[in-house]
């Protein structure tokens, strides 16, 4: 239950949030006490996360395991850790957004977006080639079958496909579900730090100046329902400079 006077409203590239008084403001993802699971309130903030940063993704890294993996999840964060290590160090500035999901036989993977891509068809193929041996490198892999199928490096199709991609994620539960044998599952999701959306603006607004601007929405609710702290895909409609609003629900 929303609790607090609503005094602002701040708008971001995709959507608006409802600021009451007394309520933090960023929505971000905060580990608190042990996972066990992909929680509803952690998939909603990745979405809004996804639907808001300033980044622009361009590429997808998908990671998986070989024949034999460990089922402690401390274990598998110290393998990603290792990746982006050298990732940092291969693509100075690289920003990035990834996701925990695990296979049908029960071992995790992950997926990043990137906003780097190689320009060349030389360049694509030798990057390939040190992602693959670099996650080979960090998870201690001895197989050479896994060196080969072990990664996939693409370019996504759409600048918006990767948010896309990533809201659609935080939205299904398949492959979410933590095997029976796995421990220690730790977060689902994380980023570099400038993938965190800020606001464009934060303005001063009530709640009858809220719900005055969503009259037209065909998805408002109504004065009687309380509203919602995300106002998805209208955050066009609350800029000062405001073009045409986004009518789409969410």
């Amino acid at each position: 239950m929303a609790t607090g006077e609503v005094v602002a409203v701040a708008v971001y590239r995709k959507d608006a949030v409802v600021v009451r008084e007394g309520q933090p403001l960023p929505l971000q993802e905060i580990t608190r006490g042990t996972v066990q699971e992909f929680t509803y309130e952690s998939r909603r903030r990745l979405a809004f996360v996804a639907n808001n940063s300033p980044i622009e993704f361009v590429s997808m890294i998908t990671l998986t395991y070989p024949k034999e993996y460990s089922n402690d999840g401390q274990a598998v964060k110290s393998d990603l850790n290792a990746f982006l290590v050298w990732l940092r160090r291969f693509v100075p500035g690289v920003h990035y957004l990834w996701f925990l999901e695990f296979q049908r036989r029960g071992a995790p993977h992950y997926h990043l977006l990137l906003d780097y891509y190689p320009r060349s068809a030389a360049a694509v193929a030798g990057f390939r080639v040190r992602v693959a041996s670099a996650w080979w490198r960090a998870v201690g892999s001895f197989s050479g079958l896994h060196w080969l199928a072990g990664t996939r490096t693409e370019r996504l199709r759409s600048q918006e496909g990767g948010r896309h991609y990533a809201v659609k994620y935080a939205m299904k539960m398949k492959q979410k579900c933590v095997p029976d044998t796995y421990q220690n599952v730790g977060r689902f999701w994380g980023c570099s730090a400038e993938v965190q959306p800020e606001p464009i603006e934060t303005r001063r607004a009530t709640e009858d100046d809220i719900r005055a601007d969503l009259e037209d929405w065909e998805y408002y609710r109504g004065e009687q329902q309380p509203l919602h702290r995300v106002l998805y895909n209208q955050g066009a409609r609350f800029r000062s400079n405001k073009p045409t609003a986004d009518n789409t629900g969410s």
